[in-house]
């Protein structure tokens, strides 16, 4: 059975860094699954700004405001406080 949408803790991978292809001009694949109606809305807003949507997300990410800890300051508001420290396990 799938993964419900978002279930996935960003502590459960490690960053590996994406494969660099010449022909792309130092561009990397980042494709998410969201909500269609959250699509619709990123493309709307991405025409509007006269944009590609891999340039408005790009943006969006790229401004995106962090806390001390280098967390979204709107994190807590969207998914909860902070869980601190995961235990170690193994």
């Amino acid at each position: 059975m799938a993964r419900p949408y978002g279930s996935r803790d960003a502590e459960e991978r490690e960053y590996v860094p994406p494969v660099r292809d010449k022909k792309r001009r130092g561009l990397v694949r980042l494709s998410p699954m969201v909500p269609a109606e959250i699509h619709a809305a990123a493309y709307e807003n991405a025409k509007a700004a006269g944009v590609s949507m891999g340039k408005y997300v790009a943006e969006l990410i790229r401004r995106d405001q962090l806390d001390a800890n280098g967390r979204p300051v709107w994190a807590d508001e969207a998914f909860g406080p902070d869980q601190g420290e995961l235990p170690m396990t193994g």
